[in-house]
């Protein structure tokens, strides 16, 4: 079940990644970058009002539906999120106040947190509930409606505000189509004692959530506040990229390990949920790493023929360091949380974070004032490799994770195997052409494509051999 769940999350995170890279070679051609900042800036606020408002909301939706068919909790989330919007008008004025931006950038942001949050709680219901289908559906029809609105507002002239209100409505769009594959009877009413245990369970998820979120939007902010709009647009635009990239295969195995994990739990016990976390931690390793890698060699090659001219000769430096944020990242909230998922301790997904988010004001605070965007990219590889090791630590106390280095080992040297002819290739290519990018990928793609199969990285020689063996029996 993880593979086919995994395939169909990947189809879903890779129709997504591939629009959302498109939306930054798009918007880095049609926007300076002091307009693509304020799309960035609008973006990180969003990202923390929806981590403060509505992150308790879905991560009791994701741990409490994952339990099977008889917990259906729907009608209680869909009030919890009604009554976290109601608080909005009062969220709009203490962001205005306390970060001094203008009326008009808080109200995009705070729109586009309430839109971002409806979508989600939409997507984690149909994650909880295994409905993998109408996810991938609905994450697919989000990103087209997003980059079409966007075009044409900001061919309308609308510059930053444009962008942002085109996300806005993909995510509404999609929200709303999708209406009747989330909420499909029959469904349990409304439950005060279910809203309680929510909030007992998620008020520390929001403050974990908010944590995470502000750490998320920490480097662009203060980007923004020590070097201006410029800046943070130039350096949203390679984090962007590189999210784009990275986030695809690691969602399309995250999206499948903390419910399978749950369901484990619940139905097999302790040793079940491990031996789906040993299979969940190498396929995500297998998958995230390659690309990590891969993008750090060709990144100068690809941000020249990717982003806009303002753009290009910057983010060719920070990207070969921001992938390494966002392994570590991947690493950190996508497979070291669930430990605290299955617990049921989201108190310590709060500790988790504020190690994260104080490392990462630290290292903020000595590095980008000498070594400007490369210091708030150092800065962020440093924060999330401690969010690793701290993540870790804090498991002993939750579910202890396995280790699993053999696995571990084995992905590690699959990568290394591709990485010396892929930086080959890329380096014997003087011209920076688009088939010269392509020739590199390829070389990369087929020769961990080869390490993969004979070191038998999550199992891969044998499900390949089952599948030539079946279609070549008979019909």
């Amino acid at each position: 079940m993880l593979i086919r769940q995994t395939s169909t999350y990947m189809v879903a995170h890779g129709t997504s990644a591939a629009l959302g890279f498109l939306s930054v070679i798009l918007f880095t051609r049609l926007l300076t970058p002091a307009e693509y900042g304020f799309y960035v800036i609008a973006l990180s606020i969003a990202g923390v009002v929806s981590a403060l408002l509505f992150t308790w909301v879905r991560l009791s939706v994701l741990r409490f539906e994952s339990e099977g068919e008889a917990a259906d909790i729907r009608l209680t989330a869909l009030a919890a999120y009604l009554a976290s919007v109601l608080t909005m008008p009062v969220v709009l004025a203490v962001t205005t106040l306390a970060l001094g931006i203008s009326f008009d950038r808080g109200l995009a942001a705070v729109v586009l947190a309430a839109a971002l949050g409806l979508f989600e709680l939409g997507q984690e219901i149909l994650r909880a509930r295994l409905d993998a289908t109408a996810y991938m559906r609905a994450t697919v029809v989000r990103a087209f409606s997003a980059i079409a609105v966007s075009y044409a507002l900001v061919q309308a002239g609308f510059g930053g505000l444009g962008l942002v209100a085109g996300v806005v409505a993909g995510y509404v769009v999609s929200a709303l189509l999708f209406s009747p594959a989330v909420w499909k009877g029959p469904r349990k009413p409304f439950d005060r004692a279910t809203f309680n245990i929510m909030l007992g369970f998620g008020i520390p998820m929001a403050m974990s959530g908010g944590v995470f979120a502000l750490h998320a939007a920490l480097d662009r902010l203060l980007v923004a506040w020590l070097l201006g709009d410029a800046a943070a647009g130039i350096y949203g635009a390679a984090a962007d990229l590189v999210r784009q990239i990275i986030l695809f295969p690691a969602l399309s195995v995250a999206s499948a390990v903390v419910p399978l994990a749950i369901r484990s739990l619940a139905e097999e016990g302790a040793a079940a949920a491990d031996e789906h976390l040993t299979r969940s931690g190498e396929l995500l390793l297998a998958v995230v790493m390659p690309a990590v890698v891969g993008l750090a060699i060709v990144a100068p090659h690809f941000a020249a023929l990717i982003l806009g001219p303002e753009f290009r000769d910057t983010a060719a430096v920070l990207i070969p360091i921001l992938v390494f944020a966002w392994l570590f990242q991947t690493i950190s909230q996508q497979f070291v949380q669930v430990s605290f998922h299955l617990a049921k301790k989201p108190s310590l997904m709060v500790a988790h974070g504020t190690v994260i988010l104080v490392v990462n004001v630290v290292a903020m605070a000595l590095l980008v004032r000498p070594f400007g965007l490369k210091g708030a990219a150092w800065s962020l590889v440093i924060a999330e490799f401690a969010g690793v090791v701290a993540g870790y630590m804090l498991s002993q106390r939750a579910h202890p994770l396995p280790l699993f280095w053999r696995p571990a080992l084995k992905v590690a040297a699959a990568v290394l195997v591709m990485a010396v002819p892929t930086a080959l290739v890329e380096w014997s290519d003087p011209t920076g052409s688009f088939v010269g990018l392509a020739v590199s990928v390829g070389v990369g793609v087929l020769v961990y494509g080869t390490a993969t199969f004979a070191l038998d990285i999550v199992g891969i020689r044998g499900i390949l051999m089952r599948r030539m063996g079946w279609s070549a029996g008979p019909p």
